[in-house]
């Protein structure tokens, strides 16, 4: 969220197990629909991967990251006009 304080646009990647405290954050931050993307198990959610799993989990989350940021539902989320 710093990043998009900054003018930045962004998409927060968090592992499952950490999506309840990312809204969270994002809430009392004052950003509650800001967006999220997921990674759940068989990755653990320490984020200690190998280099196969990173590669895996980057071919998986590209695409839906660039989708999230050109599309007009995330201009929405962001609150701009």
């Amino acid at each position: 969220m710093e990043l998009e304080w900054a003018g930045i646009p962004s998409v927060a990647v968090v592992h499952q197990a950490m999506y309840g405290s990312a809204k969270a954050v994002a809430r009392i931050s004052g950003m509650p629909d800001y967006p999220y993307l997921t990674v759940d198990y068989p990755h653990i959610p320490l984020a200690i991967w190998t280099d196969e799993e990173i590669a895996e989990v980057a071919s998986d989350l590209a695409p839906k990251i660039l989708e999230l940021l050109t599309s007009e539902g995330f201009e929405a989320a962001r609150g701009a006009e």
